[in-house]
């Protein structure tokens, strides 16, 4: 029973809306482990974690998703799992897609940010690297963003994750930007905040398209870099008085943009 309701098996339709299904495990795969009738291809650890973390029984009830947007039911079989049927489920996307540009800096904080960041929305994150960077992440870095994101995603119930671009250089990633608006977030200079700064909803909708913001290392942005973004469309902003560290401001800025569009099927 999932809400008090019987889960009935062959093709059958689930909405968040009339079944509480919270409770069931969910499990991040890729389009390949699901076959056109419905049949899983579960790893090793995937079925670690269904039989022996949440010790599910032969039969029982649990929820995949693949980042494409949609999410099944299942139930769990030793030998061979099998979809059951389609979810139905609440938009918990963003009206808007942001893309958020962050420096590379040192230690394990940047970690976090992409778990945090993906909680909040965001739709794609670049490494940058910029002229006061100090380190470029090795090989198997992006690897691991990857998977933060997916895990993040999968706690926050979203059924996306943030595309994950390899680390880019700044002069290349300013070129290449495709946004409806962006802006460089800097310190001690003059800047409109934010949060004004942004593109007001047309009308009762939110601007289609997406926001992008700049995130500089922990040295700050050089002279040069934020006549470079000048130059290529991008607005200076400030995230307030106070001087952010680089992650700290990451998460504040997404969080702003966030706010300013939020998602309106969600208000009551």
């Amino acid at each position: 029973m999932v809400g008090g309701s019987p889960l009935e098996t062959g093709g059958m339709v689930l909405s968040e809306r009339t079944h509480d299904l919270s409770a069931l495990p969910r499990l991040v795969i890729v389009p390949e482990q699901r076959d056109p009738a419905g049949n899983l291809t579960l790893t090793g650890p995937q079925q670690h974690y269904l039989q022996r973390v949440r010790r599910l029984k032969m039969g029982d009830p649990f929820l995949v998703l693949d980042g494409s947007g949609g999410l099944w039911m299942a139930h769990w079989q030793p030998q061979g799992s099998q979809v059951v049927g389609w979810v139905e489920t609440r938009p918990r996307e963003l009206p808007i897609q942001i893309h958020l540009g962050l420096a590379v800096v040192k230690g394990p904080g940047l970690d976090e940010v992409f778990r945090q960041v993906t909680e909040l929305g965001v739709a794609r994150i670049t490494p940058l690297l910029t002229e006061r960077t100090v380190l470029e992440p090795g090989s198997g870095r992006q690897e691991r963003w990857q998977k933060i994101v997916q895990e993040a995603a999968e706690q926050c119930e979203r059924l996306r994750w943030p595309q994950i671009d390899p680390p880019t250089a700044w002069t290349h990633w300013i070129r290449e930007l495709q946004a409806n608006w962006w802006g460089i977030a800097v310190a001690r200079r003059e800047a409109p905040l934010l949060l004004q700064a942004l593109p007001k909803p047309v009308g009762d909708g939110d601007p289609a398209g997406w926001i992008a913001i700049a995130i500089g290392p922990e040295g700050g942005w050089t002279a040069a870099e934020i006549e470079q973004a000048q130059a290529q469309g991008g607005m200076p902003v400030s995230l307030g008085s106070t001087i952010l560290r680089a992650t700290t401001a990451a998460v504040v800025a997404v969080s702003l943009i966030a706010a300013a569009y939020p998602n309106r099927d969600l208000q009551p």
